[in-house]
């Protein structure tokens, strides 16, 4: 009971700000985000939950080297790291998310205004380097009248402002006992400030804190943008190659327990390991005037993966491509000011996939001639598909203001279609192509109503729309190729109220309170014998009921933080053969969730402590296995960079009590293994060079 008391208790007196640039309340009229996908706006006149947070503003001396280290102060958000190098973060937004057995679902990425999130909806992000992101706006709910494919929300990523008038590089060594990371970033401007640009260069390596998890990647991004009076023009790069990833896999309950390093015996055997590659390139026009702008953007992408795992050997080559434009106006009527906002997206996704079958630790009479024929770990091929996703959606955003009220309507239209041809069937009857078409309208009506010049109350009903991604479609239980006509697409609704905004001159609240029902919900499971492969199916109806808070201050030297989380998430109509699961939690989130922490900064340096808690969180439909609940606290101190090198040691560790947890919950897990296990305690030292 403690640890739940005692961080809701201390967060709700001094918490850091989670929609704002700065700590102090006489700021909050400055605090404006872009994520609503129009001009910049004051997070109070916004009639749902968002968050912005500043790199480094309130938790000074963060590595930079994950999300989760970036977004763990986000009421509502749950960030995990698996501490497996094959897979990324898991995102969940209000539970939205928490299906992802690799990468994010449910939750769309834009990185400065370009798309991360593919046509299907999944993402991945472990191509994305930190080092340049100033900032990240989180919005927080139903995102589908604004971007579509998306059920819980959205998470942009901003760059750090290009540096006034002078080259400004910097260079970054991370160190702990099982990796070591490096970056190396030139930055500069030109032409009077009209032109910034700046190139990073990251490498990580390692051997990870669990078994079987060495690792290493190579990441080099670019960023250009030129500006003249009321236009602007944008050019991005990234380029990334992980010839390295080893994957430990997930543990039993007595594994984590007692020896939660240990990796799975038939990953080890199976050498399941992962193997990628991706370039993006992006280019954004902007042009503004008196009252109003337009803005377009077209990416293109390119991602290579081999990927053996226990149950098979995947492989795909995949090109994307997309566009998106938007066009905003305002305007001064009958003593109201209104705003109207109109937008198009549309994208495609083209993944030409094969697998084979994982010969790795099959000897002698063990392995089988017709699917091993050779000596080499690659088997036969099972499966050389390949498959389309098409994705268009167009959206109008309206929004009327009059003196303390303002009043905003969404309503966008969406289809996305997925097709695949497959090689290996191309002359049996009935032809060689599946295909299906999914669409939604998705609405969305809120009110914000200042009750004082730095406090709104506010209020959202949202709809929301989510479709199976390519891999969830084609991971067929019975093992054929082709998409799977069963799997829908969910479906949802949202009712939230809240109130954020200044209360005193030093304190910021941002208090949410939502109720969400969701038809066809996608859940994941395994079937015994499977190797942990992950298939999907639709549950009929589910429940979330749930409060969100944040709180921040600022006392003298002093920035205190944190959040907390409480989430009622429940099956309401879900059958499963013969088994009636109604009123079970759905796996996977936790049910209550907070963090806090202090920074004490003087004129020579710094020192933060960090709690992270989730409480015992349930791992399967029939809610017999659970994840134990758990505390872990973090500390860390740095010198302020007063040298003309402006050179920036910083120490610090994590997990300060080598507490055993679970840092992932792998939903209706076969043979037990539900866990993903976090690191144990672990010390660092960072150095930075640069101005």
């Amino acid at each position: 009971m403690l640890t739940l008391v005692v961080p809701f208790a201390v967060g709700a007196l001094a918490t850091r700000a989670h929609a704002q640039d700065s700590t102090r309340t006489r700021r909050l009229q400055s605090v404006r985000v872009t994520v609503t996908r129009e001009g910049s706006r004051s997070v109070l006149d916004l009639p749902f939950g968002v968050s912005r947070l500043q790199v480094d503003s309130g938790r000074s001396g963060i590595r930079r080297a994950s999300l989760t280290e970036l977004l763990i102060n986000v009421p509502g958000l749950a960030v995990s790291n698996r501490y497996n190098p094959t897979q990324d973060p898991r995102l969940a937004i209000r539970g939205f998310g928490a299906r992802s057995a690799f990468g994010i679902r449910g939750v769309r990425v834009v990185r400065d205004g370009v798309p991360l999130t593919l046509a299907d909806g999944q993402t991945a992000v472990d191509f994305v380097d930190l080092e340049g992101v100033g900032s990240a706006e989180v919005m927080r709910g139903a995102a589908g009248a604004l971007y579509g494919n998306a059920s819980g929300g959205v998470l942009e990523l901003k760059s750090d402002p290009f540096p006034k008038g002078r080259f400004d590089p910097a260079f970054r060594f991370v160190r702990n006992a099982d990796a070591y990371r490096w970056n190396t970033t030139l930055a500069g401007s030109a032409k009077d400030n009209a032109l910034g640009w700046r190139v990073t260069s990251t490498g990580n390596k390692g051997d990870g804190p669990r078994d079987y998890a060495d690792f290493s990647s190579s990441v080099v991004s670019g960023d250009a943008a030129w500006r003249r009076d009321n236009s602007a023009l944008r050019a991005q790069f990234t380029w990334y190659d992980a010839p390295t990833a080893e994957n430990p896999g997930a543990v039993t309950a007595t594994e984590l327990r007692d020896v939660p390093t240990v990796a799975d015996s038939q990953n080890i055997l199976r050498r399941a390991r992962k193997e990628v590659g991706q370039k993006l390139l992006s280019l954004t026009g902007e042009q503004s005037w008196d009252a109003g702008s337009a803005s377009a953007t077209v990416f293109s992408g390119w991602r290579d993966l081999y990927n053996p795992q226990a149950f098979a050997i995947v492989g795909f080559d995949r090109r994307t491509l997309g566009a998106s434009a938007r066009v905003e106006q305002r305007g001064f009527t009958r003593n109201h000011l209104w705003r109207l906002t109109v937008g198009t997206d549309v994208q495609s996704q083209r993944d030409d996939r094969r697998n084979w079958n994982n010969c790795a630790g099959r000897v002698g009479a063990g392995r089988p001639v017709a699917t091993c024929p050779t000596v080499a770990d690659q088997g036969s091929e099972t499966i050389h598909q390949l498959e389309k996703v098409g994705s268009a959606g167009v959206f109008a955003r309206g929004e009327v203001n009059r003196a303390w009220l303002t009043v905003t309507g969404t309503l966008r239209g969406d289809q996305t279609a997925f097709s695949v041809r497959d090689y290996r069937a191309r002359y049996a009857v009935g032809g060689a192509v599946q295909s299906r078409t999914m669409s939604a309208f998705t609405p969305m009506l809120g009110f914000s109503f200042r009750v004082r010049p730095m406090l709104a109350l506010y209020t959202n009903l949202a709809s929301s729309f989510e479709t199976p991604t390519t891999t969830e479609l084609a991971n067929r239980p019975d093992g054929s190729a082709g998409l799977n006509r069963e799997l829908q697409p969910q479906r949802g609704g949202t009712l939230e109220a809240g109130l954020k905004g200044g209360v005193g001159r030093r304190l910021f609240v941002d208090l949410a309170l939502f109720r969400i029902r969701t038809r066809d919900e996608l859940i994941p499971f395994e079937i015994p014998n499977s190797g942990g492969r992950r298939y999907f199916r639709n549950a009929g109806e589910t429940s979330r009921r749930g409060a969100e808070l944040g709180v921040s201050a600022a006392l003298g030297p002093v920035d205190l933080g944190g959040t907390f989380t409480a989430i009622d998430y429940t099956y309401d109509d879900y059958l499963v053969g013969t088994t009636r699961l109604d009123g079970n939690a759905v796996p996977g989130v936790a049910p209550i969730m907070s963090t806090l922490f202090a920074t004490a900064r003087q004129r020579f340096g710094f020192a933060t402590l960090e709690m992270q808690q989730a409480g015992r969180t349930a791992a399967d439909d029939a809610n017999t296995n659970y994840a134990p609940g758990w505390v872990l606290w973090n500390a860390r101190m740095g010198l302020a960079p007063h040298n003309r090198l402006g050179i920036q040691p910083v120490v610090g560790i994590d997990n300060l009590f080598d507490r055993h947890y679970a840092a992932n919950v792998v939903t209706n897990a076969t043979r037990g293994r539900f866990f993903e296990p976090g690191a144990g305690r672990r010390a660092y030292v960072s150095v930075r060079i640069g101005r």
